[in-house]
């Protein structure tokens, strides 16, 4: 059996915790990239601790984990600057986040995250301007629960988001609702994929790798100032391209280990002079191909 490469493992370790949905990040692309993951990230741990507050749930009125405000999280541990030249909110200035917004006649809305950054320095091939769009909803608003607007759209928070970000050709997309941090991924003409760090596990011993996985991905320095191959649109783009090579090289192994079945079977027909496989030939001949594949 291969040894897996320990940054890799690393990375492999924490995705498996989360449970992604679809494709985000792979862990040998991110690997790639330079994106190191340190395990033991007790300084982001303790940034994170100190955004969180208790809030009480249910009848019994039990204590719950939140993050009463994204900005301060963003702030202390992502490290956000919040500079006007690459970050913009609802109620900014320079017009708000107007070209980060997706109108839907049909349905008489209009899609718009709380926060938007810019790709910086802006690209030159006439790409898209975002890089990551952020929705800001309340603690008891669930990501995957329906969202009812001023319009008649009928779509979940996530459902929105991903129309959003196929709409304006941002690269990825963040919910936060204070007890959990969702990253999207939903490019155009490609199945979307998510991931979810929840705000109690991060605070757990254990969680110190997932606070270093979303430190490592969302951070300003992951964002706006490193090397633009290991930047999130890249590490993102980088993923989704090893994977279809890993697709394409198991759709190969499958294939030829059909031929190999197919010969098999053929060989031992033969052997038996026709006696194993007359009987399913000649009622269904469809039926031997469908059972070995």
């Amino acid at each position: 059996m291969a040894r897996v490469d320990p940054s890799t493992k690393a990375h492999l370790d924490w995705l498996g915790f989360v449970q992604p949905h679809g494709l985000v990040v792979s862990a040998p692309a991110l690997v790639r990239a330079g994106a190191i993951l340190n395990r033991n990230d007790r300084e982001g741990q303790e940034r994170l601790k100190g955004c969180v507050e208790e809030r009480a749930v249910g009848r019994d009125g039990d204590g719950e984990p939140w993050i009463p405000d994204f900005e301060s999280f963003a702030r202390q541990v992502l490290g956000w600057g919040f500079s006007p030249r690459a970050f913009l909110q609802a109620n900014g200035a320079e017009g708000g986040l107007a070209d980060a917004s997706v109108t839907l006649p049909e349905h008489g809305e209009e899609l718009r995250p709380d926060y938007a950054v810019r790709h910086w320095p802006p690209p030159k091939d006439g790409g898209p301007e975002w890089q990551l769009l952020v929705r800001v909803i309340g603690p008891d608003q669930d990501f995957d629960a329906a969202e009812r607007g001023r319009g008649t759209l009928e779509a979940s928070t996530h459902g929105r988001m991903e129309r959003l970000l196929r709409g304006t050709g941002a690269g990825a997309g963040v919910i936060f609702n204070g007890r959990a941090i969702r990253l999207v991924s939903a490019p155009r003409g490609e199945s979307s994929g998510w991931l979810d760090f929840r705000v109690a596990d991060m605070l757990l011993t254990a969680g110190r790798p997932i606070v270093a996985a979303l430190r490592l991905l969302l951070s300003e320095s992951r964002l706006l100032t490193g090397p633009a191959d290991s930047r999130l649109p890249a590490l993102l783009k980088e993923s989704r391209e090893y994977q279809n090579v890993v697709s394409e090289r198991l759709a190969e192994q499958v294939l030829h280990a059909l031929y190999e079945l197919l010969r098999g079977f053929q060989s031992a027909n033969d052997q038996s002079k026709g006696d194993l496989l007359r009987a399913a030939l000649g009622k269904s001949p469809d039926t031997v191909y469908r059972a070995l594949l």
